[in-house]
């Protein structure tokens, strides 16, 4: 009986030792000479590509933050400005969504109208980083000298606050002129 079980044993190694081998599990422990090893590349994915994924990212997250943003109040927060209890509603939004994600630098609204960008709402709005109410963005990304009519993401760019990489979103107003955004920034 001891026999039978040993055998058994020994044709189950082998048999488990033949499926690594050909399943590639197993190396053999030196390769023959003049035979080149090969290796796995061993590079990151390249920046490009990187960089339409972030965009991507960051276009969707503007997208969710505009569908979550009342078009009518912030057209009353640009026609009424920073005193006016509707900028409040939205600075209030800006600084949640701000918050939301960690990684996120800055949130803002704009305007578009006649290749022209300017400022509305900042989150950060009352410290010295934060754009002004109706500040012309002079730098903005180049992505912005068209009108926006779905969520874009641009980048890198280089503006007065740094360089970014930024996610931009119209939010429906009811209104056709001009045409207002949500802008995320990530730092690059």
């Amino acid at each position: 009986m001891e026999i039978h079980s040993g055998t058994k044993l020994g044709v189950l190694l082998i048999v488990l030792s033949l499926i690594l081998l050909f399943s590639g599990c197993t190396q053999p422990a030196t390769a023959p000479a003049g035979t080149p090893t090969p290796t796995a590349p061993t590079s990151t994915p390249a920046a490009p590509v990187a960089n339409e994924t972030l965009k991507t990212e960051l276009a969707g997250i503007a997208a969710t933050f505009a569908g979550k943003i009342n078009g009518s109040t912030l057209a009353a927060a640009y026609q009424e400005g920073p005193n006016s209890t509707a900028y409040a509603e939205v600075l209030g939004q800006l600084r949640d969504f701000r918050l939301s994600d960690p990684r996120i630098k800055f949130v803002y609204t704009l305007a578009q109208q006649n290749g022209t960008v300017w400022f509305i709402v900042d989150s950060h709005h009352g410290l010295p980083e934060a754009s002004q109410y109706l500040e012309v963005y002079e730098d903005a990304a180049p992505e912005l000298k068209s009108p926006v009519t779905a969520p874009i993401g641009a980048g890198p760019y280089t503006d007065k606050w740094g360089t970014f990489y930024s996610g931009y979103a119209p939010v429906e107003t009811g209104e056709h002129a001009p045409v207002f955004l949500i802008g995320v920034d990530m730092e690059a």
